[in-house]
């Protein structure tokens, strides 16, 4: 799973990219002609994990992850350069940083703070980039479908017409309500507007009281996608100090924490992802996949011959392996359930996988 920070220049999002996986990456790197992209594995933080591989504390605890790309900034109107919107095609979560933060050592490229107005600006953006690719299939297809009947081809075309007209009326391919089938259709196109988009508002200082609820930073805002908040420059500096001191300097700042918390805590939500659970011969894992995905794509997950050769899940909801102690216990009580390929995972299953090989 790759998450990708991006945004307009000078916003924070290597600030952010530090904080949230932890790396010391110079803030300044890009102003020295470096154009690569800053890369890290991140492991997601799990309380339920950590109690499920309580049990067995012989085993590894592995996490789920993602990798966190940290994007250059993009000039206004370029988002549709050819560079930039290849990494950005390859996102499976766009993370929008937007500059909240007033400092006249760093001017705004359009001399004004106003981060309402740099979040419309960027989700129309991604819009526009997407009505251009998808006219532009649309006028081969016609091409096309002139030279020779075909009956995908059609429904290709059919479906690309709905989504151009949402995309004209100001709609992002994300809120078109498409059927199931279709979406995920859709999805092969790779378009911005239908990836989960998060906007992290990088605050002022006299706005961190606000940060729990950032959307009354955004006077305005009509809704749309979601919005978290930091203080980078402050949490920057409580990240750089012993654990120890931590506590007092966030008390001080009227902090309850930093945000890779918070924004750990949001994240399954913003990618319309669930949590499940494998204890495995020396493992306990935690695996994510999609809200409502079957059991047979869970399965798939973790490796391709599970699902090819998928039998039964046993399932087991984690609170309750919790309080029963153990798997056999959990067994020797009937609480085990035995549930098919379509069977629709739950956040916080924990699933042993039947399948032949």
């Amino acid at each position: 799973m790759n998450l990708t920070l991006f945004g307009y220049p000078k916003t924070g999002k290597t600030t952010l990219f530090n904080l949230i996986s932890g790396a010391r990456v110079e803030v300044h790197a890009y102003e020295d002609g470096k154009r690569e992209p800053n890369q890290r594995t991140c492991h997601i933080p799990d309380a339920r994990l950590d109690r499920v591989a309580a049990l067995s504390p012989e085993k590894k605890k592995v996490p789920a992850s993602f990798e966190l790309i940290d994007l250059a900034g993009v000039s206004y109107g370029e988002v549709k350069n050819s560079l930039y919107l290849s990494a950005l095609r390859k996102a499976d979560g766009l993370v929008h940083v937007v500059r909240g933060f007033r400092n006249p050592d760093i001017p705004h490229p359009k001399g004004i703070i106003r981060p309402e107005d740099d979040i419309h600006y960027m989700e129309e953006e991604l819009m526009i980039t997407d009505l251009v690719s998808a006219s532009a299939r649309l006028e081969k297809l016609d091409k096309d479908l002139k030279k020779a009947k075909d009956p995908e081809g059609e429904k290709e075309r059919t479906l690309l017409q709905i989504v151009r007209a949402g995309l004209e009326q100001g709609k992002p391919v994300r809120d078109l309500g498409l059927p199931a089938a279709e979406e995920k259709a859709v999805r092969s196109f790779a378009f911005l507007s239908q990836k989960p988009l998060v906007h992290m508002l990088n605050c002022d200082e006299k706005d961190i009281p606000l940060l729990e609820s950032p959307e009354k930073i955004l006077p305005g805002r009509k809704p749309g996608s979601p919005v978290l908040g930091f203080c980078g420059r402050i949490e920057a500096e409580i990240d750089e100090l012993p654990e120890e001191e931590r506590t007092t300097y966030l008390a001080e700042y009227g902090l309850k924490e930093l945000s890779p918390a918070r924004f750990f805590r949001e994240l399954p939500a913003i990618l319309g992802m669930v949590s499940f659970f494998t204890i495995g011969k020396n493992e306990t894992r935690a695996w994510m996949i999609p809200r409502d995905a079957p059991a047979g794509q869970a399965a798939g997950a973790i490796h391709t011959d599970i699902e090819r050769g998928f039998i039964r899940a046993e399932v087991i909801a984690w609170e309750k392996l919790v309080e029963l102690g153990s798997l056999q216990a959990a067994k020797d009580k009937g609480a085990i359930r035995l549930e098919g390929r379509d069977y629709p995972v739950q956040d916080g299953d924990v699933i042993y996988f039947r399948f032949t090989s």
